[in-house]
């Protein structure tokens, strides 16, 4: 491992653009290592304060530990000018100058970045489950946030799938945020899967982190599907970077009546992101073909009671209600199930065969 990449990675001051400054005025990154002071961090726009406090930091990392640290936890150091640096990543605008990888990074040639809304519903949990399932299932790695909500629910699909996962932190990769997802964390690792940062070692999660991790993950995909969340969410976030990266940016439309989660609406609408609502859609833009499509959907036997039921004339959600012992929650959720497997959809308020 390159001792003077590790010691700046661990120092963590610099983005892109500062990189190539103290790159092209000292020479090397091992000479600026002893020679950078704070007049040259006051050019390159530190605060005084800052400054020396970053500087007062630097004198404090200990390489020995770092070392340790490393091999213990299994964490490997990529730079932005190193050869396995994920290449789609060095193509965005603002590539982190270091990545931190803990576990094994996998293939990322056919990597989907899925995101949205910390507080996730029952529709979009379904609609995750069974996107995501479909795509892992057709050979996606699935890359996302390791946040509550979709983000989680993508990393469980995925492995669930046996799907490559990759979590993109806001935090140093040897710390576990949010905790509620601690066990989700390991098991990414057992797996054989990765988490990636660009912040140094024991670095905690701060609020100001996230919207800058989400430029990563849509930076290591060919695309993002945004699952659902506000419009002025992270998730839209995540699709703003992936529009100025030049990256597809695919949304699942929710229900008009959730104002509150309108910002995959909102991106369609404005021709920002394209409609999904099988995984076949995302797989025709990227003109690949659908390798579960010889195999034949299955449906519990409450499915296929609700399937008769609206074989006919279809059924609205009250006539439903009538005519089982079923409750509208449930009859819902059945219903959405079957809509996201194509079968069924809702016209004039009657739910009718798709």
């Amino acid at each position: 491992m390159n001792e003077t990449f590790l010691l700046w990675a661990q120092w963590g001051i610099l983005d892109y653009a500062q990189y190539q400054i103290v790159k092209k005025w000292f020479g090397d990154l091992k000479v600026a290592w002893k020679k950078i002071d704070a007049p040259f961090l006051l050019q390159l726009g530190f605060g005084r304060e800052k400054a020396e406090r970053v500087l007062g930091f630097r004198e404090r990392i200990d390489f020995e530990d770092l070392i340790r640290q490393m091999d213990t936890l299994g964490i490997q150091l990529f730079c932005v000018d190193d050869a396995d640096y994920p290449s789609r990543l060095r193509e965005i605008p603002n590539p982190p100058p270091f990545l931190f990888v803990r576990g094994s990074l996998p293939i990322l040639h056919k990597a989907l970045g899925v995101v949205g809304t910390r507080g996730i519903t029952d529709y979009g949990r379904m609609a995750t489950e069974k996107l995501v399932g479909d795509l892992a299932r057709n050979g996606f790695t699935i890359v996302s946030g390791l946040a509550l909500g979709v983000d989680a629910a993508a990393h469980e699909v995925a492995l669930k799938n046996k799907a490559p996962t990759v979590a993109v932190l806001g935090c140093g990769v040897d710390v576990v945020y949010p905790v509620e997802n601690g066990g989700l964390f390991v098991r990414i690792l057992k797996s054989g899967n990765a988490l990636v940062s660009e912040y140094p070692l024991g670095t905690p999660a701060l609020k100001h982190h996230f919207p800058l991790r989400n430029r990563i993950v849509s930076g290591l995909s060919r695309g993002v599907l945004i699952v659902e969340g506000g419009v002025k969410s992270g998730a839209l976030i995540t699709a703003r970077y992936a529009l100025e990266q030049g990256r597809e940016v695919f949304a699942v439309p929710n229900d008009i009546t959730k104002r509150e989660l309108g910002g995959t609406n909102h991106l369609i609408r404005r021709g920002e992101a394209k409609l999904v609502e099988k995984a076949q859609d995302i797989l025709d833009e990227f003109g690949m073909e659908n390798a579960t499509l010889q195999l034949p959907l299955s449906y519990s036997t409450f499915e296929s009671e609700i399937l008769g039921l609206i074989a006919n004339q279809g059924k609205s959600i009250d006539e439903l209600t009538l005519e089982t012992p079923y409750n509208v929650a449930r009859l819902s959720e059945a219903l959405i199930g079957l809509q996201l497997k194509g079968v069924a959809r809702e016209i004039g308020g009657k739910w009718v065969l798709a």
